[in-house]
């Protein structure tokens, strides 16, 4: 595992700023539109009543980190990365702002504690920060998601913690070469979407498919044809008997049984989707994802679909099927977020369809 130089921000990466700062003067936070305040329609007054508030030495001294920032940074410590602190901060709050890190990140090198608004200064690997105006000389930029930077692209981003570290996970385990590969997929590939129910791997299929770079696969099943479906566009329905033919003679990638229907992937029908240039794409179980990484290890990028799980409960109640069926997914939803863990990469599904596909295309 390789071990990275980690620049984090500290207002509004580790730490809430702008919001509590506005409340206190009854701003509706939402008003900030950009991280550049003077881009936003808060007023000259406005501006400077909210730095005088977030910039004075009691605010910063009662500032907390957000839930989950200090286990994230302790995450990342305890895997051996040198964990710096970039936090620009007003010369008169230095001390309190030193002091309010001492207090909740007692596992940081009190030398790597780096006050100043230079950050471009920084040669680091991984950046996070929530200003796309900071990204300096890090290898690796990263914005943090926040209400008033989304309209930053072109970035790598991420929405949380846990997402920040799988990306640094993903990265310190991969070829030593210093590149990030995620999978070695390149064109042609296959990408599978792996995820839980109602995650949105199928939406997010469907919109690459209308990309020139994509070709959906088709499944095999032994199933009988719907009324509103026709052979060859979703599906290829073949006999339970060439089912298991084509099985025996191992033309499947993977297959599974599901309401006591087989289906499955055919090795043929990705391999002419690169024939034509194409990349390949799938939802899949992680069962199905594997199998067929192990069949194509170097073509093959595995992506975890994450989304919120109270905005996931309620896609599947909603669903309309057999309660069973609602209450059969909803009790295997932890187990499928464990999924995260075995793929390549993770993508976001919590904002707009768009952004999902976008954070497809750059990986790509």
């Amino acid at each position: 595992m390789k071990k990275f130089d980690i620049a984090l921000d500290v207002d509004d990466v580790l730490a809430p700023c702008l919001e509590p700062g506005c409340k206190l003067l009854g701003i509706d936070p939402m008003r900030i539109t950009d991280w550049d305040l003077n881009k936003t329609d808060l007023s000259r007054e406005e501006i400077q009543a909210l730095m005088m508030v977030i910039c004075s030495p009691e605010f910063v001294r009662n500032q907390r980190p957000h839930p989950g920032a200090v286990e994230m940074v302790q995450e990342l410590v305890n895997d051996g990365h040198r964990v710096l602190i970039a936090t620009a901060v007003d010369v008169d709050c230095m001390g309190n702002r030193t002091e309010m890190l001492l207090r909740y990140f007692p596992m940081l090198n009190r030398s790597n504690i780096m006050l100043g608004a230079r950050k471009e200064l920084l040669n680091v690997d991984f950046m996070l920060d929530d200003s796309p105006y900071n990204f300096g000389h890090a290898k690796y930029f990263v914005l943090m998601e926040r209400w008033y930077n989304r309209k930053s692209k072109g970035f790598l981003s991420v929405k949380g913690y846990s997402e920040f570290l799988t990306m640094v996970r993903q990265a310190a385990s991969a070829p030593e070469d210093g590149q990030i590969h995620v999978g070695k997929v390149g064109y042609p590939g296959i990408v599978c979407l792996v995820g839980p129910s109602a995650s949105g791997k199928s939406f997010i299929c469907d919109e690459l498919e209308k990309h020139p770079l994509f070709r959906k696969v088709r499944a095999i099943t032994d199933r009988l044809p719907r009324e509103d479906e026709e052979q060859g566009r979703e599906y290829l329905f073949v006999t339970r008997e060439r089912f298991q033919e084509m099985l025996q003679e191992d033309k499947l990638l993977e297959h599974t049984i599901y309401a006591g229907h087989a289906y499955g992937i055919c090795k043929d029908e990705v391999e002419a989707i690169w024939a034509e240039g194409h990349i390949a794409i799938k939802p899949v179980d992680i069962n199905g994802a594997k199998a067929i990484k192990s069949t194509y290890p170097d073509r093959t990028l595995t992506l975890f679909v994450r989304r919120d799980k109270e905005t996931l409960l309620k896609a599947l109640l909603e669903r309309k099927c057999p309660t069973e069926e609602k209450v059969s997914r909803i009790m295997t939803l932890d187990s499928e977020y464990a999924n995260e863990s075995l793929c390549d990469w993770t993508i976001s599904n919590n904002g707009s369809l768009s952004h999902a596909v976008e954070q497809v295309l750059r990986l790509l």
